[in-house]
């Protein structure tokens, strides 16, 4: 299982990625790749040097997620990805978790930084992805 999302993320050895504000989630993406960093916050990334050719963040609310994405942005590599995931809206409806993330919101928040979005993956039944990398001039 792990492999299949990994292939579908584009997770793998030889990058520098971290997987931020994961909580118990980062148990979908386990076992990560040797040098992949798993943070408690966006604020963690303050304290790692460099830029990452992989980032994911698990944003639980719209607040969050406007609060977060500048930092985040910071820490992008040139030719890096940016995913974004966010609760499903069936699963809030569900009543299992709450959420008022969608991917719209995430899309134009991404817009307004100089993000272009390129895919949208499922990761499980709760949560979705939105992969966003550097608009190309």
């Amino acid at each position: 299982m792990a492999e299949e999302i990994h292939k579908k993320l584009g997770i793998r050895t030889g990058i520098a990625g971290a997987i931020v504000a994961a909580g118990d989630e980062r148990d979908l993406l386990s076992p990560l790749p040797d040098g992949f960093k798993v943070l408690a916050s966006v604020d963690d990334l303050a304290a790692v040097e460099g830029l990452f050719d992989y980032l994911h963040l698990f944003a639980r609310s719209r607040a969050d997620l406007v609060r977060d994405f500048p930092r985040l942005k910071e820490k992008l590599a040139p030719g890096g990805s940016l995913w974004i995931s966010w609760i499903k809206q069936s699963a809030v409806r569900g009543g299992s978790l709450p959420g008022d993330l969608n991917e719209n919101t995430i899309r134009r928040t991404a817009l307004s930084s100089g993000l272009v979005d390129v895919k949208v993956a499922s990761i499980d039944a709760e949560w979705s992805a939105l992969k966003l990398v550097w608009r190309r001039h």
